[in-house]
């Protein structure tokens, strides 16, 4: 069989963070991040590999969603953690859900592990026409960046240069199931 255009991007991608202590998944259950989760977990060389759940309590199906990565990390094999946090009123809740993930995720990141979240190019395409509406500078004409800084660790979003589609394929093909 063929590797996917997913798969050998990962393997493009991951190969120069092979020598990291640990890679973390960045977890919500749905399609993106599922198929993340699940492709790297097929990967034949890996460093060791968890899921971190970020759990807001903003929506009334948020402990079915704790539930869907429990069973999804207990077929793969694969530790979940589950960080609950408090979404501070003011800013607007999708601002201020942001804040509060990227603070669990610092706090989680120990010395030398590789966060990695599920954007695609789908992503990067909104995320640079709602900033040329909101009239960004050229700071944010540059998009989501491919990787950052985080705490102790480094964030990395290794599905960046991929249409949802292709994700899309992946999981229909391996028939996943997401949030």
């Amino acid at each position: 069989m063929k590797p996917s255009q997913l798969a050998q991007t990962l393997q493009s991608v991951l190969t120069p963070f092979q020598n990291r202590k640990r890679w973390v998944v960045a977890l919500s259950g749905g399609l993106d991040s599922t198929v993340l989760l699940h492709a790297v977990a097929a990967m034949e060389k890996r460093p060791e590999l968890c899921a971190l759940h970020i759990h807001h309590g903003l929506q009334a199906q948020a402990d079915a969603w704790v539930e869907h990565c429990q069973a999804l990390c207990g077929t793969l094999d694969i530790p979940l953690s589950i960080k609950r946090v408090s979404v501070a009123a003011g800013a607007g809740p999708e601002a201020s859900a942001r804040d509060a993930r990227y603070e669990a995720f610092a706090v989680f990141l120990q010395s030398d592990d590789l966060l990695l979240q599920a954007h695609h190019l789908d992503d990067q395409i909104e995320t640079l026409f709602l900033r040329l509406l909101r009239g960004t500078g050229v700071e944010g004409m540059q998009g989501i960046p491919r990787s950052r800084k985080l705490a102790a660790g480094e964030l990395l979003r290794p599905l960046l240069a991929l249409p949802r589609t292709e994700l899309e394929c992946y999981a229909a093909n391996l028939q996943l199931r997401w949030i």
